[in-house]
């Protein structure tokens, strides 16, 4: 009985969270503006997230039931956490002003990692979703309205066409991957989360690059890039395309090979193989380099005087970010004994045998 009654418990606090989060999705006005993209009338970002509660309410009982010895869950460490925070705390606050101070050691290790771990899945699976689902719905529109498009001539079917079409197709496979990766952990999948970057400049420079704080963090820094540089000869516009398609098969090729991993900010066991026998950041150099490929039409309008600079010194803000998230990541992973053993083994960050 006291084996069932644990289980129960560790379903009972994943089934609490789980819901609790749903709910929030589906009446803050901020996801209610964000997961936004409809088809054929169907929300279905939201509708997505509430059929995977339900599968895992269902699937999760009789997962829970089939375990002769569970670990305890993630959001059971992290009410755990919580209720003694809150007892710690009240304690404080009644034996004031002698008692000034939290003891030390409230909250462990691991159940920072729990809480941490939770938050991620909370951030990142309805915006990898939902990135998924919008790249999904482009892709139906590219893809309908050039029902002619045998007819166009190549280069023009090249650029309006084909290119764009593969931009989806690249962001709908890396964004399935990260979803998989925040949705599921599983030592089947090898990648149970061994450990969270628990320090604030990887949050906050990880953060940035993602909704809703990259909006707040254009406010102050423009955006001057995009993934479809347009020049004005077409030519032009259909060879640094062409560049960028590289750039992004070298950016999947980094998800593929993280695997079911794929998560920010988390050790899930560390990868050599695919493009990280190459590089060890080859993602972040990808994006970046493609970023800077499609930055150019700016820069050439701007005719290379001041406002060029600007356009220049902005692209430079968002490199030193990833460059940072880079840093940060290293510095994390490097708890690590097979991470530094990995590094020995590949010693560039960004370019083989340069940097």
């Amino acid at each position: 009985m006291p084996r069932i009654s644990l289980k129960l418990q560790y379903f009972a606090a994943n089934l609490a969270v789980l819901w609790l989060a749903l709910l929030f999705y589906r009446t803050n006005r901020y996801y209610l503006n964000f997961l936004s993209t409809r088809i054929e009338g169907v929300l279905l970002t939201q509708s997505i997230l509430l059929w995977l509660a339900i599968a895992y309410t269902v699937g999760g009982f009789f997962y829970y039931w089939g375990r002769r010895e569970p670990e305890p869950s993630h959001a059971y460490l992290a009410i755990g956490a919580f209720w003694r925070w809150l007892r710690a705390a009240r304690s404080c606050l009644s034996g004031f002003p002698q008692t000034s101070a939290l003891p030390a050691g409230v909250v462990s290790r691991q159940e920072k990692i729990s809480i941490l771990f939770l938050l991620l899945k909370f951030l990142y699976l309805p915006m990898m979703i939902e990135s998924m689902v919008a790249n999904w719905d482009l892709l139906a529109g590219i893809w309908w309205s050039y029902s002619g498009v045998m007819s166009l001539p190549r280069l023009e079917a090249f650029n309006n066409f084909l290119f764009p079409c593969l931009i989806n197709v690249f962001f709908i496979a890396e964004c399935a991957l990260y979803a998989f990766g925040y949705a599921v952990e599983s030592r089947l999948c090898r990648n149970v989360v061994k450990s969270v970057d628990l320090t604030i400049l990887g949050w906050v420079v990880t953060l940035a690059c993602y909704p809703p704080f990259n909006g707040f963090v254009s406010n102050y820094v423009a955006w001057y890039t995009s993934e479809d540089p347009v020049f004005k000869e077409d030519w032009v516009t259909g060879l640094a395309r062409c560049a960028v398609l590289l750039c992004f098969l070298a950016y999947l090729w980094g998800a593929l090979s993280l695997g079911t991993k794929c998560s920010n900010l988390t050790n899930r066991g560390i990868v050599t193989t695919g493009a990280f026998a190459w590089v060890r950041h080859p993602a972040y150099a990808a994006k970046n380099l493609a970023w800077w490929i499609a930055m150019l039409p700016f820069s050439f309008r701007a005719g290379w005087h001041r406002e060029a600079i600007v356009v220049v010194l902005t692209m430079a803000f968002w490199s030193f970010i990833y460059f940072l998230r880079a840093v940060t990541e290293e510095r994390h992973l490097s708890n690590d004994p097979d991470y530094l053993a990995y590094c020995k083994q590949v010693r560039y960050r960004f370019i083989p045998g340069v940097f």
